[in-house]
C-alpha cells in the first residue's frame, strides 16, 4: 500500500459501526441488529436515510433516471439466492464444486455480503437496467453513472469493488454497488484509492502504531 500523507478522519476507528467489514473472509455468524427504513421494497439502515435520499435527490436534479436494486438482505435470503443459483448450474451439468466456483463469481456465499449491513446499495441507470436486465461493470459507460461513482463520497458512500482492487476486496468490479462508510471516510477513502480492506488494515496500522508508542513511552 503506499504511504498515506493525508490525516485520517475523526470518525476513523475500527469499531465504528459504518466501516463493518463484511466479506468472504469476515462472514457474519448472526444478523446485526438495526433500525430499518423502506425506499419502495428495499430496506436499509435508518443511520444512512438522510444521506442516500440527498444522494438520489441530486441525481434527480442531474436529470438521471436511476433504479435502487438492492438495500438489505437477510443472511437467509441470501442463502436462498445461493442455493437457487447452485441448482441452476447442477441442472447445466457442472459439478457442485465447479457449480460453487460459478456461482461465487458474482454472487456472496450467505453471511458475506454486505448487503446484510444494511448499509450497501446497488444502483443503476434504470434505461440500461431495462435494456440489459441485469447489473453489468460496463453501465459505467454511462453519464449517470460516472456521476453516481464521482459525487458518492459526497453523500458519504464509496464504490464499494473499485477496478484494480480485487486482489484485495475478492470481488470482480462492480460499477453499481455503493457501501456508506460516512462522509469523511468516504473522501478519504476515494481521495487516497483505497479499498475498504485496505482502509480496515490503514487502521489497523495506526492503532498498533499507536500501542507501540504507548508502550514505549510508558516503559
Amino acid at each position: 500500500m503506499a504511504k498515506i500523507k493525508q490525516t485520517l478522519p475523526n470518525d476513523a476507528y475500527l469499531d465504528n459501526p459504518l466501516l463493518k467489514l463484511v466479506n468472504r473472509k469476515h462472514k457474519l455468524r448472526s444478523e446485526i441488529a438495526f433500525r430499518k427504513f423502506k425506499i419502495g421494497r428495499e430496506s436499509f439502515d435508518v443511520s444512512i436515510l438522510e444521506n442516500l435520499l440527498a444522494f438520489l435527490a441530486a441525481a434527480e436534479k442531474k436529470m438521471f433516471k436511476l433504479t435502487l436494486v438492492s438495500g438489505y438482505r437477510s443472511i437467509a435470503q441470501q442463502q436462498k439466492l445461493f442455493d437457487n443459483s447452485l441448482t441452476v448450474y447442477t441442472k447445466q451439468g457442472f459439478s457442485d464444486r465447479d457449480a460453487v466456483k460459478q456461482v461465487l463469481a458474482y454472487l456472496q456465499a450467505p453471511g458475506a455480503s454486505e448487503h446484510h449491513t444494511g448499509l450497501a446499495v446497488d444502483i443503476i441507470d434504470s434505461s440500461f437496467l431495462k435494456e440489459k436486465g441485469d447489473l453489468y461493470p460496463e453501465a459505467d459507460q454511462l453519464p449517470s453513472q460516472q456521476w453516481l461513482i464521482s459525487n458518492a463520497p459526497k453523500f458519504g458512500f464509496i464504490l464499494r469493488f473499485p477496478k484494480g482492487k480485487e486482489a484485495f476486496t475478492g470481488v470482480k468490479y462492480e460499477s453499481w454497488h455503493f457501501r456508506y462508510v460516512g462522509r469523511e471516510n468516504a473522501q478519504f477513502i476515494s481521495g487516497q484509492r483505497l479499498s475498504l480492506e485496505e482502509y480496515i488494515d490503514l487502521l489497523k496500522k495506526e492503532q498498533r502504531d499507536k500501542l507501540f508508542i504507548q508502550t514505549q513511552y510508558n516503559e
